[in-house]
This record gives C-alpha cells, structure tokens and sequence, in this order.
C-alpha cells in the first residue's frame, strides 16, 4: 500500500492524488468526483504516508492502521465516520487496542475511518508494504545493529580474559600437583638405601672384633 501520492488538502473534503508537480503550482485529483484542481502551496498539504497515530507507548503508521482494518473487514469496508461518538471509539479499540484516548479524538478516528473507506473505493489499499515503507524497516533495522554491535563488542571483550584464565588455570594446578608427587618418592629412596647400608657397615665390624677376642 503506497500513500505517499496520496494527500489531505486543507478546506477539501476527501482525498486527493497527486498527479503532477510544477515549479509554482501541483495538480491533484479527487478520489471523490475525479475532478482536478491545481494547488498553490505545498506546505500546507499532507501525504498519509507521514501521517501516524499515537498508541500508549509509540505510533504507528496510518498504513498500517489502514491494513489492522482491512484485515478486519476481510477486504470490506468499515464503519461509516457518521456513526456514533461510542461506537466509533469501540470500533477503534477493536482495530488498534493500544490507541491513545488521550490524543485521539473522535474526530480524528472519523477521518481515519472515512480515509480508509474512499482508499478502498479506489482499490487502494491492501496488505503489501510499500517501497519506501521497506526502506524505513532497513533503516531502522541497521539503525539498532550500529547500537547494539558496541554493546555485545564490550560484553565479547570483558568475557574473553575470563575464558584465559580459566584455561590457564587448569595446567598450573596439574604441574603442582605433578612435582609434588614426584619429588617425595625421589627423596624416600636414597634415604631409605643410605640407612641400610649405614646400618650394614656398622654391624659387620663389631661382630669381628668381638668373636676375635673370645678367641685369644
């Protein structure tokens, strides 16, 4: 759905299509009667595709509170912008519940709903986005990858000094503990040998020198 050549012209009934633009002058055309008109001064209409509506927490786009009804209706047409003052705000729950009833009044839901009926008269609306719709949702899109890349490069940053030390970590404690279990049984057997053979050499003379004076 493309609203972008689609505009409101201030002390006009309806809508209008943009048909060609000049240097001093614009031609529109009624979506009503089909007749043309030139306008004069630009700044003071507006496209529906800049139009949005406000919700309790953001806004959304006209586009797609035209594509909320249109679903809604199964392709129909909607309630009439005549209705009661209750009913066009029970309507407009049902089509977008978060709407803020502050900011929205009636008879902003009014021309809402009346857009949307002399949209479809026109064959203009369906559930398609539109070019300039897909380009807002890229750049919106790259818009949160550039605020978040910082983000996770800092959390990537701070994680990885902790996976080092974790690694480095686990082959100290494994050389500890293989220089403590090998330095005792290193140590145990020539002290063990030394007293054996200290012990051997001692006992030998004595018991020469002894059974030599019993002989004598």
């Amino acid at each position: 759905m493309d609203l972008s050549l689609i505009f409101t012209v201030p002390g006009k009934p309806g809508l209008y299509k943009l048909i060609s633009q000049g240097k001093n002058a614009a031609i529109m055309e009624s979506l009503l009667d089909r007749k043309r008109m030139p306008v004069f001064t630009m700044d003071r209409i507006s496209s529906l595709a800049e139009i949005a509506i406000y919700t309790t927490e953001t806004e959304i786009s006209l586009a797609n509170v035209f594509r909320n009804i249109f679903q809604k209706e199964n392709g129909g047409k909607c309630l009439s912008h005549n209705s009661e003052e209750k009913e066009l705000k029970d309507y407009f729950i049902q089509v977008l519940p978060d709407f803020d009833q502050e900011r929205v009044y009636v008879s902003n839901i009014r021309k809402v709903l009346q857009w949307y009926n002399i949209l479809l008269d026109n064959q203009l609306v369906d559930m398609e986005l539109s070019e300039r719709e897909k380009a807002q949702q890229e750049a919106l899109a790259a818009h949160e990858a550039e605020e978040t890349a910082p983000v996770q490069a800092e959390e990537k940053k701070a994680a990885q000094p902790k996976k080092t030390a974790a690694k480095t970590a686990k082959p100290a404690a494994e050389k500890e503990k293989k220089t403590e279990e090998k330095k005792p049984k290193s140590a145990a057997k020539p002290a063990a040998a030394k007293a054996k053979t200290t012990k051997k050499e001692t006992d030998k003379p004595v018991a020469k020198k002894t059974t030599a004076k019993k002989e004598k």
